[in-house]
């Protein structure tokens, strides 16, 4: 088949076709919404989504899109793009159209000037990204469950990768139009699908101190963290590894270098939780 490609829009129709497509592909996602899409892709302050779709006819028949995002990477700041959304209508699969639109995707974000792209991937996808899109597979993300706080170190070794955060990209962040968020003393938390199981996304203040906000999610004495922080003392806290049977596919953490350095991250200097990636 031949298909016409073309960058991802932001405006109203380019947003309407993309969530229908998102809608067709995952019908069980309740979070793609013009309104959410928006917000992630437009609303940015960031900068707006770098991505492609693929038409067959005029209709839409692949996406992929990412967003932009600052980070502390080798100890400089750097540009770079969180991989999120990809969907292939059902008629058109099989026809390597994922491949081709991130080949695109990455091109073009190079010649923005972005110099790297990271993702969180299942164990069904992680394959495709190393060996077909060349990313690193720097490690998997932990999933703790438990009660109380999380207990850090005094001593925060240096990270090679971290996520930046600001007062306009937290604000931006925290105004996600698919959930609520509750702030409690410096710590960010939301909803989980699992009756009284709440997320921790943020346990530390990144910016300035958070006020408390009034924001309930119910009554969920149960924390879980999912992500990569070495600072953590797992064994001063109540914390206990999900059991593999409990969790719906492990979690990958991915790199991929878009300068010509041939960069790569150590699993034991990253720090990346919940709340730089799309999971709540």
């Amino acid at each position: 088949m031949t298909y016409e490609y073309s960058p991802v829009g932001t405006d109203d129709k380019a947003i309407k076709e993309i969530v229908d497509l998102l809608r067709l592909v995952f019908p069980k996602a309740d979070k793609y919404s013009e309104a959410f899409i928006k917000w992630q892709y437009k609303n940015n302050p960031d900068g707006s989504v770098v991505g492609f779709n693929a038409y067959k006819n005029g209709v839409l028949a692949a996406h992929y899109a990412l967003i932009p995002f600052t980070a502390l990477l080798f100890g400089e700041q750097e540009k770079g793009l969180l991989s999120l959304n990809t969907a292939t209508h059902p008629d058109h699969q099989g026809n390597k159209l994922f491949t081709t639109l991130a080949a695109l995707s990455y091109t073009a974000a190079a010649e923005k000037g972005y110099g790297f792209v990271i993702g969180v991937a299942n164990e069904n996808s992680t394959h495709g990204f190393v060996n077909k899109l060349g990313f690193q597979w720097v490690g998997k993300l932990d999933a703790k469950i438990g009660l109380g706080k999380i207990v850090h170190s005094d001593m925060h070794s240096d990270a090679c990768f971290v996520r930046i955060w600001n007062n306009q990209s937290l604000g931006w962040r925290l105004s996600n139009p698919a959930n609520n968020y509750k702030i409690v003393k410096n710590s960010i938390y939301s909803a989980t699908d699992k009756p009284g199981i709440e997320a921790i996304l943020l346990d530390i203040s990144i910016v300035s101190p958070l006020p408390d906000n009034k924001v309930s999610i119910g009554f969920r004495p149960i924390k879980l963290f999912i992500g990569i922080d070495h600072s953590i003392q797992w064994s001063r806290s109540l914390y206990f590894s999900v059991p593999k049977s409990l969790r719906p596919s492990p979690l990958n953490f991915i790199f991929k270098d878009l300068s010509n350095e041939n960069r790569g991250l150590d699993i034991m200097n990253v720090s990346f939780n919940a709340f730089d990636f799309d999971a709540y």
